[in-house]
């Protein structure tokens, strides 16, 4: 009786074993995506995802993703991905495109590989978790945008401004830079708050990022003082985009907090013609310094300095 019992037993426990335990799915478990992170130029550290996308590379400001170097053609590449497969396209460049140091037309992409765009331009591409993708893109963003205005903050500017000066010595065009300040902002603050004062450099800084074009920059230089530079643009062009800018913040009508009330900017201009300035610093102070003399003749007005 002893051993039927324990023979049961033994049979009752290969069954048990036999149903293997059912495993939980975990529901918040992410999918990896396909991405591009920027390893060099002015967007270095920004992460593109590529799930179920087709994106351009190139100078062109239509592009997907744009360039602005001369290294690189106005529609260099393409990248496809499509049924689970990254591809990556030569557009008829110029200087061509490179996966790990080989010269490609049209290849798959592998995890790991690193691109080369032209001749300086490097992405990495990978599969990664949406959070390394939104952790990346955050960096990217505190590191070179101002949070109040969402425009580029001083140090990026510069590091921009620097290269434009170099292209444009070297290739004989012109370069103009804004630099504008808000006309009485400490009474602002003073007798509205700062939240008022926060809401208006907001919206000035919307407002210059919307009336600018794709290829021009504009940034938060410090305080209520922003800076935009016009890319090969001649002294009487961009005092009319000056003028534009300026009447449009005297039209503009703030209401915010119960608190009414109008703005005015005042513009210094200097433009980069005919070698008139050695260094992009020289063009810097010299906008600073016809913005001053508008502050000093009255303010709301445009101060420009015309080329050597």
């Amino acid at each position: 009786m002893g051993d039927k019992n324990h023979k049961d037993e033994n049979e009752q426990n290969d069954k048990t074993q036999i149903a293997a335990p059912k495993t939980k799915v975990d529901e918040n478990a992410q999918a990896m995506d396909p991405c591009l992170t920027q390893l060099s130029g002015l967007g270095n550290g920004q992460v593109f995802n590529l799930r179920n996308k087709t994106l351009t590379i190139g100078r062109d400001p239509s592009c997907s993703i744009w360039i602005e170097d001369p290294h690189i053609s106005r529609v260099h590449a393409t990248i496809t991905d499509k049924d689970g497969c990254t591809t990556l396209s030569d557009e008829g460049s110029t200087n061509g495109v490179f996966i790990n140091g080989k010269k490609i037309e049209k290849q798959a992409l592998n995890t790991g590989d690193r691109l080369l765009i032209g001749t300086r331009l490097y992405f990495k591409f990978s599969n990664e978790f949406a959070d390394y993708q939104k952790v990346q893109n955050q960096k990217y963003q505190e590191a070179n945008y101002d949070s109040l205005t969402q425009l580029y903050n001083k140090r990026f500017f510069i590091d921009i401004l620097s290269r434009e000066f170099s292209y444009s010595r070297r290739n004989k065009n012109p370069l103009s830079l804004l630099m504008i300040d808000i006309d009485y902002f400490k009474k602002i603050n003073d007798a509205h708050g700062h939240l008022v004062g926060d809401h208006v450099l907001a919206n000035v800084g919307e407002l210059l990022k919307k009336g600018l074009r794709h290829e021009n920059i504009a940034c938060r230089y410090g305080g209520e003082e922003f800076a935009i530079i016009l890319r090969n643009t001649s002294s009487k062009a961009a005092e009319n985009v000056a003028e534009r800018i300026r009447s449009s913040i005297e039209n503009l009508e703030f209401n915010y907090l119960s608190h009414h009330l109008k703005i005015t900017v005042s513009i210094g201009i200097a433009t980069y013609e005919h070698n008139n300035f050695e260094t992009y610093e020289e063009l810097i102070k010299c906008a600073d310094e016809f913005l001053y003399e508008s502050k000093l003749t009255g303010r709301n007005r445009i101060t420009l300095k015309k080329a050597a």
